[in-house]
């Protein structure tokens, strides 16, 4: 379990005083919690994929397991949206085969229930030495829209991100990968991510592992909706 989510429904709580834009959960999360987020008004996504690299339950090691584990129509129930991932990089060509034909198959299915789909393309196999490679991001996020993306969540290298952002007909968000030190460090990111054509984020960690994930979700919407500064911006924390 990640530090910072002992309590999903403390969590939850402390990221929806800030009045974010969405949620983006595990469907049963969505249901769980489905009266605390509808009483909020926000937009939620919903996951319908899991990803493990071991068969022990919170253990890390390089299982390549991923797996649809719930429906669109389950996440249309509860949700404004699905996401799943693409994963590259794994050693097995039958895992990269199976996953593109999910994320093909679920983007049919998104659009039988009328919700849209996102498709967050990753780097996370054995074979990448570096997760925020640009040139690879490049083509896995093409990918990613040509097997049926709606919306498409990306790593964000720190170069190298506006072509990529450029060359997507879709909406492009970041995600945010493990927590960075500092918040300016998170107000740095969202900000140059924005500058090379991201219409925003879908954050996690960097949100509810800070100190103050409400102080910093106002800070990161001043950046997406008001245009600030990183200083201005850092004004809000």
């Amino acid at each position: 379990m990640y530090d910072g989510f002992e309590d999903p429904g403390e969590t939850l709580d402390h990221v929806l005083e800030a009045d974010p834009d969405g949620i983006l959960a595990s469907v049963p999360f969505l249901r769980r919690f489905e009266s605390r987020i509808a009483a909020a008004d926000v937009h939620t996504i919903g996951t319908i994929d899991l990803l493990y690299d071991s068969t022990l339950p919170g253990q890390h090691e390089d299982a390549e397991i991923h797996t649809q584990v719930f429906s669109a129509a389950d996440a249309a129930e509860v949700a404004d949206a699905a996401k799943v991932a693409l994963v590259y990089g794994r050693d097995e060509p039958g895992v990269l085969k199976e996953n593109a034909e999910f994320v093909a198959r679920a983007s049919e299915a998104c659009r039988a229930a009328d919700i849209p789909l996102v498709v967050e393309p990753t780097l996370w196999g054995n074979r990448v030495t570096d997760e925020f490679d640009p040139d690879l991001l490049a083509h896995a996020n093409r990918l990613a829209f040509e097997l049926g993306a709606d919306i498409l969540k990306s790593p964000y290298p720190t170069a190298g991100f506006e072509p990529i952002a450029a060359n997507a007909p879709q909406p492009m968000y970041i995600a945010g990968g493990p927590a960075v030190d500092t918040d300016r460090e998170v107000l740095e990111m969202v900000r140059g991510a924005c500058d090379a054509g991201a219409l925003g984020v879908m954050f996690g960690r960097n949100i509810w592992q800070r100190d103050d994930p409400a102080a910093v979700i106002d800070a990161l919407s001043s950046i997406v909706h008001g245009d600030t500064t990183v200083e201005e911006a850092a004004t809000q924390l």
